[in-house]
């Protein structure tokens, strides 16, 4: 399949990718949602075991060192991201977890993920699993023998298969997957990336991946801070264009008159056909919706801002 298209314009009938770059943390033990509602971003107390939450993880500045889907699978709690971000917050999770009774595991090589999305998505993944799949309520989760299914969007139906079979039948690339990721406008953080910005920066409020009620958790103070003070000045936006391939990390400049100044960094980017470019990046957040972009290096590049599928808000 040619990436020439947004697939929430046009949805695909069956995509299927290995998400080898994706890993698992697994916790396990009686105060395993205690020790990970002192560490997330997120409402532990929320986590139910029909469905899924976003979360950020960060260090005593508040700075985020990795985006996690959160999920029950039987008696543990799996964190889910690129393998980039999981070796990142298992170091620190490990750090921390020895004053809790909790076992932390990077179980990578126990679990298989695999994205899946289009039209037959729902049905084939049903035969798949042997099982209907859950689809209540919004961000689902659906339980197998051996793992679980995370409903991830609609339109197109996106999953994200966790198991312990290698069985499972692809026909896509994993760009397809990121470029899904990107137009959802949900963020994984990468080595480039790592502990650079704020949770709102990157939009993980917008996601519902922050709760501001909940109490003290690593990196609290900062967040909240931002939320209440105002102190917010960045946020992450979709780019799309024309311009050579580039990775997270890369920046991004604006036109001001005859020149040209830094804006801001790539999170992550996937090249199109036609030498395309598809992003998510921080930006100032007050910046002009027909301001002209372009990445550093590359001036024949050109970058518009597209919209995102959620509002931003000031927090």
């Amino acid at each position: 399949m040619v990436l020439d298209t947004e697939f929430t314009k046009a949805q695909p009938e069956y995509v299927t990718v290995s998400l080898t770059d994706y890993g698992v943390i697994e916790l396990t033990g009686p105060q395993t949602d205690e020790f990970l509602q002192g560490q997330l971003t997120c409402d532990m107390k929320q986590l139910g075991a029909n469905h899924w939450l976003f979360a950020a993880h960060c260090d005593n500045k508040g700075k985020a060192m990795s985006t996690l889907f959160v999920s029950r699978c039987g008696d543990s709690v799996l964190l889910l991201s690129h393998k980039d971000a999981i070796a990142a917050s298992l170091a620190q999770l490990q750090k921390f977890g020895v004053f809790s009774k909790t076992d932390i595991i990077d179980a990578s090589d126990k679990y298989h993920l695999y994205g899946v999305f289009g039209t037959a998505a729902p049905e084939r993944m049903a035969q798949w699993c042997e099982q209907p799949l859950t689809t209540e309520p919004q961000q689902a989760v659906t339980a197998l023998a051996d793992g679980v299914v995370l409903t991830l969007g609609v339109h197109p139906d996106q999953y994200l298969l966790v198991t312990e079979r290698d069985s499972f039948p692809t026909n896509s690339e994993q760009t397809l997957w990121h470029a899904l990721e990107i137009e959802r406008g949900r963020p994984t953080l990468l080595s480039g990336t790592l502990l650079e910005y704020v949770p709102q920066m990157l939009n993980v409020q917008a996601l519902n991946g922050i709760s501001f009620t909940k109490g003290c958790y690593i990196g609290q103070e900062t967040i909240a801070r931002m939320k209440y003070l105002g102190k917010q000045k960045r946020a992450m936006f979709r780019l799309v264009g024309q311009g050579k391939p580039v990775v997270a990390g890369a920046t991004v400049e604006q036109q001001l008159g005859e020149n040209w100044r830094r804006a801001g960094t790539v999170i992550n980017a996937v090249s199109r056909a036609d030498n395309q470019l598809s992003m998510l990046v921080v930006l100032p957040n007050d910046i002009e919706a027909d301001t002209k972009l372009r990445v550093k290096d590359d001036d024949a590049s050109l970058l518009e801002i597209y919209p995102l599928p959620y509002k931003l808000d000031e927090s």
